[in-house]
């Protein structure tokens, strides 16, 4: 198949499938944007991470490589009302090659604020292209425009977090972020790293990070992994841990003004002695929504603790500056993506993970619930899925799960090392047909004056096991 490229001010290319003029000159006028946005970042400005102005309608986001195997970026433009989903690495080819516009339509807001997103073009992959008219729905953001984004693509498997990257991060004084790891496919393996799975045991679950700039040099000071506690008792150390300390440049790229890390810092296996560069993506959003795009990289075929999450990367907040309430935590309402890993039902097999849109914290939740555990009612939240994956229908979703933060971390503002998700017999994704509970951790805190959440957990009951993330933003 022949692809389009339209140069790149920045360098290298943007490449298009094959989908008409007509479609490709209404596609025009929201690239416009985003690429204007890059031209204007081909200079060494940095703009601070809590006085960003978000008036600009369009804003492009990038998002890491997820179930697709793709990173990509989204513009979304509220005055237009369009959205564009632009993969690089797509089909096989190189990210150096430049994008390919995979899906592009319309955008509408819900009464309950989320996000439709409508397809009226997509390209697969074998560079099959289809057009809809009418489009075609099921694609949902939950957003906080110009500062973070949850999205669910229909064609696509896995959910993906999304940082704006209009510019990059100013943080003159270094400050703390807390995250946890995007986890991929669980594996249950008690002694070894397996490629292209996340061992709870062995590998990074959450941890903390101190980044500080000047100019356009990013460093990442302080870099601290553990792996998820074990029967409710104190986190442990990876296996394999990143650097405590690491250099890195933001510049322009083709995902917007975003963070690597140079190939001049090294990772050691400690079983091999073998060492490989780090090759981590990072955005830091305005208000300091933090992703980071673990890359692939290997050690003897195996994947190595990166700068900061395992799995597919991490997702993070700046460490609140005093202990939050809890109590105010729990009593606001939110909507995002519940999503689990998939892992193996046997050594030859992996079963299917998931990734629903849902809500939690709606009055109306708790007094519909089937009845849950509820050790401390001021540190539990009520929610679950949007019954057919459609939250036109209602404000809320149904009510089927909860999770219970627990105690807040005395010495780490935000974070909930004790938390603990129930799921109950009718959640449509229980499949052994009763109710159950597994631990898990949670960080906690704001963008831009609005709360997020972000949980990471094994499931080790239900079938197949496998690991969780339940992400949040507060409903606007």
């Amino acid at each position: 198949m022949s692809l389009m490229k339209v140069s790149n001010p920045c360098g290298g290319t943007r490449q298009r499938g094959p989908g008409g003029e007509t479609l490709w000159w209404k596609l025009r006028l929201v690239l416009a944007a985003s690429l204007g946005l890059m031209i204007a970042g081909c200079g060494s400005t940095t703009t601070s991470v809590s006085n960003v102005s978000t008036s600009d309608p369009s804003q492009l986001y990038f998002a890491p490589t997820m179930g697709d195997g793709t990173a990509a970026t989204y513009a979304i433009d509220h005055t237009a009302n369009t959205f564009v989903r632009t993969a690089y690495g797509f089909d096989g080819s190189s990210p150096a090659n430049g994008g390919t516009i995979t899906d592009s339509g319309a955008i509408s807001a819900l009464p309950n604020g989320i996000v439709s997103l409508e397809t009226t073009y997509n390209e697969s992959i074998g560079g099959v292209a289809a057009t809809y008219n009418p489009p075609l729905t099921g694609s949902w953001a939950v957003e906080l425009p110009g500062q973070a984004a949850l999205v669910g693509m229909k064609a696509y498997a896995n959910f993906t977090p999304a940082v704006p990257t209009q510019s990059c991060p100013s943080l003159t004084t270094a400050e703390t972020f807390q995250f946890v790891t995007i986890p991929n496919r669980l594996s249950t393996n008690q002694t070894a790293i397996v490629a292209n799975s996340w061992n709870p045991r062995l590998e990074t679950a959450f941890g903390t990070v101190a980044i500080g700039t000047s100019g356009t040099t990013v460093q990442f000071g302080s870099v601290s992994q553990y792996t998820l506690p074990v029967n409710g008792g104190s986190p442990g150390t990876p296996s394999n841990p990143a650097p405590t300390s690491v250099t890195a440049v933001c510049s322009p790229t083709f995902y917007g003004q975003t963070i690597a890390v140079p190939g001049s810092v090294t990772v050691v296996n400690p079983s091999t002695s073998e060492s490989v560069p780090p090759s981590a993506t990072i955005g830091i959003g305005p208000s300091g929504f933090l992703v980071e795009d673990a890359g692939s990289s290997l050690i003897q075929g195996q994947p190595y603790e990166n700068v900061l999450g395992a799995g597919y990367g991490a997702i993070g907040l700046p460490v609140p500056s005093s202990a939050l309430t809890t109590s105010t935590l729990t009593a606001a309402q939110y909507q995002g993506f519940l999503y689990a890993s998939g892992g193996p039902v046997s050594p030859t097999q992996s079963g299917p993970g998931f990734s629903l849109i849902g809500s939690f914290g709606y009055s109306n939740l708790q007094a519909s619930c089937p009845t849950l555990p509820a050790p401390s009612t001021s540190t539990i939240l009520y929610g679950g899925e949007f019954a057919n994956s459609d939250p036109s229908a209602n404000a809320s979703g149904n009510c089927d799960l909860a999770f219970d933060l627990g105690t807040q971390d005395p010495k780490n503002n935000g974070l909930y090392p004790a938390a603990v998700v129930y799921v109950t017999a009718g959640f449509p994704k229980n499949d052994i047909g009763k109710a159950y509970s597994f631990p898990a951790v949670a960080i906690a805190g704001q963008i831009q004056g609005k709360y997020a959440i972000f949980l990471i957990g094994v499931d080790t009951s239900g079938s197949p096991s496998q690991a969780w993330g339940i992400y949040l933003l507060q409903s606007q």
